[in-house]
């Protein structure tokens, strides 16, 4: 269980001393799960929540009390995986879980995500239906929750409402008592999405309807009314006979109302290109805004107060994480803690019915992730716990952003992580792209880099185009880009570490997995002169071979994505030839492993024997390492998974680029 410490002041968490270096951790620091994780407090203030454990079988939930009773731990199970943990009420929590199930309905094994409702002190859990969700917390009634569930909505007969049943949304209040204890609260008109008031009331409703976006309002209870429509704009995208749509407008979500209940937030694209935030004002029924937004990436991941469901703030990533709050006492707090920890994403991540005590999270600079419980009565804030307390701040390795510039002149980024106690020259490099393609890094502590950082090498992760966050244009730019201006990205990356000084131009390694995975087969057989060693995890080699399990899964829904991105695999077989690696293993000059796990339902383990065969027959030596029963995604894996990883990584990395230069 996390370890919990005594209080200390701001001030004295400000200050710090110097420390001699610490040993490095070990391969099995660097794999133990983060030992604390999804820390809340309860409403009443009196207890924090939080996950626990370093390995699976040791995973638990904490119930740490702020008033002297003995702590409460809850065993999380080691069947499936324990994502999340959050206060219901005072008595009660809602833990996310994920589990991998065989799906009759669709012929395939997925990963799903469940919630169940844990009594505090461990009695008794229930899981709740999958149809479902949080609407929010009610105080005033300790015996339940307020949740939305779909319900059929029967209007036959009904002139108004049209003569039909309908699929609508119900407002439900939820017992704590068992699943099938639910009363209705409310229930809306098919096609609506709701949102609440501070008094959990159903006060606004939006939808987008053949192409029409419609927000009515009942905001002093007189009835609805339609404030703003606008028609929309569909964009289609089609590949054969499927097809995907994208509507866009000024206005086309609401997320919800300000404490006031006069403004409601929503995000919208400015010139189609990067998200914004604006907000609707109900007493003018007028768009205003953009009233944030950035030069360089998308905005709207908005905070909301859980007391009063109001919107009061909004954070997102550029560089580094960003957050501007509306409401002025939490600006307050943010501002003084950002100057306590400049170098860090700080981020209020919870808070009691009074206000009193706060959970603050600390992540990035030199930390891994720490937490605190700030009081705001008595000024002082009690450092909880670290994270990852298997790794100390003093070997927590540094991160730096660095810009450079494509080929064809698109300014970009990436964050590079340096080893510590080592100057940043002629450094040997590995290499990170990371997966998606449609993802991004973040600053912060990023496990995989610390840990190579920690063996001697710099780490450079580059958001080259197609990364998400940066606009839709940066999106765009790379469709049709697979192994082209994407993997030209990388390289321009390489090449500036090494006229800049940073990396020796003879040292430098390529990583990565799922996308990143093919991106280093790609570094292999399209640019082999750069990189002295390759390194490919869970990566797509055969791209015709990956179309044809994407066209089989889930009946082809996801193949309009992958026809975005690559082209046309069924016509383009030239071009798409050029780019799929295991047709190009001839090419491969440096030393190559591949590494996948075998229950990989993302990028099947077929992809690495098929690379694994084009280099037996292009007589090209490799490695083949199959993490038994591997997962794809890294949050689902074991801790016997990372071990097999790192102790590859380090082994293999040693031998073909050593940290110490020979």
């Amino acid at each position: 269980m996390a370890r919990l410490l005594g209080l200390v002041t701001l001030l004295l968490i400000a200050g710090g001393t110097a420390q001699a270096q610490a040993p490095v951790p070990s391969i099995d620091d660097y794999a133990a799960m983060a030992n604390m994780s999804s820390v809340s407090i309860s409403p009443n203030g009196e207890r924090i929540v939080f996950i626990s454990g370093e390995s699976r079988a040791e995973r638990s939930i904490v119930v740490y009390s702020l008033v002297g009773a003995a702590p409460q731990v809850i065993d999380g199970g080691d069947d499936q995986v324990l994502a999340a943990v959050s206060w219901a009420n005072d008595d009660n929590l809602l833990a996310t879980y994920s589990e991998r199930r065989d799906m009759a309905s669709v012929g395939e094994r997925v990963d799903v995500f469940r919630t169940y409702v844990i009594r505090a002190d461990g009695s008794r859990n229930w899981e709740l239906s999958q149809y479902k969700s949080l609407a929010n917390r009610d105080i005033a009634d300790p015996d339940s929750m307020l949740v939305w569930q779909p319900v059929l909505q029967d209007n036959r007969g009904s002139r108004s409402a049209g003569d039909g049943v309908e699929r609508a949304v119900g407002l439900f209040r939820q017992e704590f008592s068992r699943d099938r204890s639910a009363r209705r609260v409310f229930i809306g008109e098919g096609g609506f999405n709701y949102v609440l008031n501070a008094e959990n009331e159903p006060v606004v409703r939006y939808t987008t309807d053949d192409g029409e976006f419609e927000l009515w309002a009942n905001l002093d209870d007189s009835g609805w009314d339609r404030v703003y429509n606008e028609n929309l704009t569909r964009e289609r995208f089609r590949f054969g006979a499927r097809r995907s749509d994208r509507w866009t407008g000024r206005m086309t979500n609401l997320a919800g109302l300000d404490a006031t209940g006069q403004f409601g937030y929503f995000t919208s694209r400015v010139n189609d290109d990067r998200a914004a935030v604006f907000r609707f004002n109900f007493e003018t029924n007028e768009i205003e805004g953009p009233v944030v937004q950035s030069d360089l990436a998308d905005v709207g991941s908005f905070i909301r107060d859980w007391r009063t469901n109001a919107i009061i703030g909004v954070r997102w990533a550029e560089e580094r994480q960003r957050v501007e709050y509306f409401d002025e006492t939490f600006a307050g707090i943010q501002s003084q803690l950002e100057g306590f920890f400049p170098d860090s994403n700080v981020s209020i991540s919870s808070w009691d019915q009074d206000f009193r005590r706060v959970i603050i999270s600390i992540g990035g600079g030199q930390t891994s992730q720490s937490y605190y419980l700030l009081d705001r009565q008595s000024g002082e804030m009690a450092f909880l716990a670290g994270a990852y307390d298997r790794i100390p701040d003093e070997s927590v390795a540094s991160v730096e952003i660095v810009h450079f510039e494509a080929r064809d002149g698109v300014e970009l980024f990436g964050y590079l992580t340096l080893p510590p106690g080592r100057e940043a020259r002629d450094l040997p490099l590995v290499m990170l792209p990371h997966g998606g393609p449609q993802a991004r890094d973040f600053y912060g502590f990023d496990p995989w880099s610390q840990f190579l950082a920690s063996r001697g090498y710099a780490v450079f992760q580059p958001q080259f185009r197609g990364s998400e966050g940066f606009g839709r244009d940066f999106i765009t730019m790379a469709h049709g880009e697979w192994g082209r201006a994407m993997q030209d990205d990388v390289s321009d990356a390489v090449n500036h570490l090494v006229e800049s000084g940073v990396a020796a131009s003879d040292r430098v390694c390529l990583f990565g997995w799922s996308y990143g995975g093919y991106a280093a087969l790609a570094g292999a057989t399209l640019t082999p002169e750069l990189y002295r060693c390759i390194i490919a995890g869970a990566p797509v080699s055969d791209i015709f071979a990956m179309m044809n399990y994407e066209t089989g899964r889930f009946g082809g829904a996801s193949v309009t994505y992958w026809a975005e991105y690559i082209g046309d695999w069924r016509s383009e077989t030239e071009n798409i030839s050029r780019i799929s690696p295991a047709l190009n293993a001839d090419n491969v000059q440096t030393p190559l492993m591949l590494v996948h796990g075998t229950d990989d339902l993302i990028v099947p383990f077929e992809q690495a024997e098929i690379m694994a065969e084009a280099m037996d027959a292009a007589g090209k030596p490799y490695e083949l390492v199959a993490i038994e029963d591997g997962p794809h995604q890294s949050y689902r894996m074991t801790v016997d998974n990372v071990r097999e990883l790192y102790t590859n990584l380090e082994r293999f990395l040693f031998e073909h680029n050593p940290p110490d230069a020979n």
